[in-house]
């Protein structure tokens, strides 16, 4: 699930050297300093090593957000400060860097003295900050807002939760089981590039070890799973022996997963179709995980798994779809894939079918899938392409997922309808982008959080 970003505050000016001589000014400094950490603590996490004046102070606030480590630094001048001070830490800090161009009062009062120009006018030495910044080759937003504007603290709220996110991938396993689908072209993908720029490791896992961990399951440990999931559910159309081997490979699944301590599983679902101690196809196992936040990606598909993790960051769920069918009448598409989804996303629990599989027949026959509608309001869709040369492009689309009755097809459905124009248009442009065949999706409007995502991880972004 979503996790809180851990924000470094960074506020300096220059009070007292050679020339300048407003060492009065300090507490006053301080307590601009903490009311900016309140002010930002609605979004995360303050790491705040107190009012910066030189370069020792600098240094404690390098050493503290390092150790934390922080998702993000968040840079202010409230006044004039010699541009070596900031670099001192902005250089050696690992986080990314938002210089935030702010000030505590609107306008110059008609009765201002020099203690409120002190107090109200970074913007006199952000452009020696900035100018050095770039100097150095170190990359950096730019945000200028009030200090209470909501517009801009919002900016601020997602610039955190995406650097949150990066972090976070940084440190994430993802289990591949099998071997991506044979011949899906968008599927062929360098696993140490996907590390490099991307940031989880892929770690690939025999699926023998899924099917022993099925084969020895405690009979009374399904039995219970399955009566839970039929009470959450509807399970009626699932004959009791193949819900069975169905709950137990989810279970298995799960146990596998949280033994080597994997984010998400890249899973080729034949895989176990000719193994007689599974026999079954894992789609209602998938979509289960998916549920407990281990989001899955079927046919191994590691570039819309990692998508899946991005959304998950940013919106707490997140579920694979593909395109299935356009629906001109009603300017939309159905989203849809072959038994797998979240369920957690649903329209309606009790909506949602576990029904065996139409799509894979394995030794042991057709295990359960998942049918469901999909609940309505706004959505954004996500991929993830490799360009080559090391390169990486996120796609990012929004629209809206109307009510739909869902169709008798053992699977999860969503009826899409794009926010930027005709549903001819969205296709024209989600081909043109590039985009693969599969899609990570989340609700709510998110491209703006994806794209300072992109420009922090330093990929491309295409919104269509």
């Amino acid at each position: 699930m979503a996790t809180q970003p851990k924000i470094g505050l960074f506020v300096t000016a220059l009070l007292e050297d050679d020339y300048n001589k407003t060492g009065h000014m300090r507490p006053k400094m301080s307590e601009a300093t903490d009311r900016i950490a309140k002010i930002l603590a609605p979004y995360g996490e303050i790491i705040n090593p107190g009012f910066v004046e030189y370069e020792p102070d600098a240094d404690k606030a390098t050493q503290a957000f390092n150790a934390a480590p922080v998702d993000l630094v968040v840079a202010i001048e409230l006044a004039y400060q010699k541009g070596i001070i900031p670099m001192r830490t902005l250089l050696r800090v690992n986080a990314p860097i938002l210089v935030w161009n702010t000030q505590q009062i609107r306008r110059f009062p008609e009765d201002a003295d020099f203690d409120v120009i002190m107090e109200n006018s970074g913007m006199a030495g952000l452009p020696e900050l900035t100018s050095a910044l770039l100097r150095s080759g170190r990359s950096f937003e730019l945000l200028t807002s009030h200090v209470n504007d909501p517009a801009g603290l919002a900016q601020i709220g997602e610039y955190a939760a995406a650097a949150g996110a990066i972090r976070r991938l940084e440190k994430m396993r993802i289990g591949i089981i099998g071997h991506p689908f044979e011949g899906m072209t968008d599927l062929m993908v360098d696993y140490l590039s996907f590390r490099d720029m991307i940031g989880p490791v892929c770690w690939p896992l025999e699926p023998e070890k899924v099917a022993i961990a099925a084969e020895k399951m405690d009979a009374g440990r399904v039995r219970k799973f399955m009566q839970a999931q039929a009470e959450k559910y509807d399970a009626s159309a699932m004959p009791d022996d193949l819900f069975e081997r169905s709950a137990r490979l989810a279970l298995a699944l799960e146990d596998v997963a949280l033994e080597y301590k994997f984010d998400g599983l890249a899973v080729f679902d034949q895989i176990w179709l000719t193994d007689p101690r599974v026999g079954v196809i894992p789609s209602y196992g998938t979509g289960y995980l998916c549920a407990q936040h281990i989001p899955v990606a079927t046919e191994a598909d590691v570039t819309t798994l990692s998508a899946m993790m991005i959304l998950q960051e940013l919106a707490g769920e997140a579920t694979f779809l593909e395109n299935y069918v356009i629906d001109f009448d009603e300017d939309a598409i159905i989203l849809s894939h072959d038994g797998h989804g979240n369920p957690a996303m649903a329209a309606d629990a009790k909506g949602v079918r576990i029904k065996p599989s139409i799509y894979y027949e394995g030794v042991n026959g057709r295990g359960a899938g998942l049918e469901f509608a999909y609940a309505p309001g706004d959505v954004t869709i996500l991929s993830l392409i490799p360009l080559g040369d090391g390169d990486w492009r996120l796609i990012v689309g929004e629209g809206e997922s109307l009510p739909i009755t869902p169709r008798p097809v053992a699977a999860p459905q969503m009826l899409f309808r794009y926010k930027n124009g005709s549903i001819t248009e969205f296709c024209d442009r989600w081909l043109l982008a590039g985009s693969p065949h599969h899609m990570a999706l989340a609700y709510g409007h998110l491209a703006e959080q994806v794209e300072k995502l992109g420009r922090l991880l330093g990929i491309e972004v295409v919104y269509v």
